[in-house]
């Protein structure tokens, strides 16, 4: 994702202190750190190859209890394929 979003010009941020908050299934609070965040369009993008329950569960529970936008790329393929187009 990162040479994709390089190859479009487009300037993202990687940061292990880019945290979003959610509770787990048990109500325990945890700490969601994005794939990546792109300032300029103010979206987060998450990556995944595969899904869990476990996961479902997380990616919902986070977007439910932060006010911010995620864009879930599910497969090499949808990474190859993405373009500033899905941004907006």
């Amino acid at each position: 994702m990162a040479k994709r979003l390089d190859h479009l010009k487009i300037a993202w941020d990687r940061r292990e202190d880019m945290k979003l908050v959610y509770h787990s299934k048990t109500g325990r609070k945890r700490n969601y750190i994005p794939d990546f965040y792109l300032p300029e369009y103010d979206i987060y993008i998450e990556v995944k190859g595969y899904w869990t329950d476990a996961a479902k569960y997380k990616m919902k529970a986070v977007q439910e209890n932060n006010p911010v936008k995620i864009l879930i790329l599910e497969s090499l393929e949808a990474v190859n394929k993405f373009t500033r187009w899905r941004l907006k």
